[in-house]
């Protein structure tokens, strides 16, 4: 009578695993390699603050939105004077400039509001996005993007 013993692993799952490390080894790396990880750690709060914003407009009768001065921005509630705190937040803006960043909006303007279905406006009167508006949050010659879906009000 013969026993055959099937525990263990072959090689080809063995130099399976190894590639896949090898893979996802490679793509952490790298992001970890960028030379801005303050603007890319950033960029996520700022996605997070965006999200916040048309979740609250959703939430309510009234427009919340952000608007930037190019080296701080705010949340508000229908006008840009009249500012809340992000939750978490001592201060009722972020000082980009205090962390060697700056803010700039596509078409030029400074405000992106949401009203209570997530939709997109590019200023307090409630003027509808044309297109799809870019957020450029810049580091010297690095940037990274912020794109905001007209409509829909997605944000990637």
């Amino acid at each position: 009578m013969s026993i055959k013993n099937n525990s263990g692993f072959t090689a080809v799952e063995i130099i399976t695993v190894m590639v896949v490390m090898g893979i996802i080894s490679a793509f952490v790396i790298g992001r970890a390699m960028e030379d801005e990880p303050v603007l890319i750690a950033q960029e996520e709060v700022l996605k997070v603050h965006l999200r916040y914003a048309q979740s609250r407009g959703m939430n309510s009768n009234d427009n919340y939105g952000i608007q930037t001065d190019g080296n701080s921005y705010w949340l508000f509630r229908v006008s840009g004077t009249n500012r809340v705190n992000f939750p978490g937040e001592q201060s009722d803006h972020i000082d980009l400039a205090a962390l060697g960043l700056s803010l700039s909006l596509s078409d030029g303007g400074n405000i992106v509001s949401f009203d209570s279905k997530g939709i997109p406006y590019t200023d307090h009167a409630g003027t509808l996005q044309a297109e799809d508006r870019t957020l450029t949050l810049s580091s010297g010659s690095a940037n990274e993007s912020i794109i905001i879906t007209q409509n829909t009000g997605f944000i990637q």
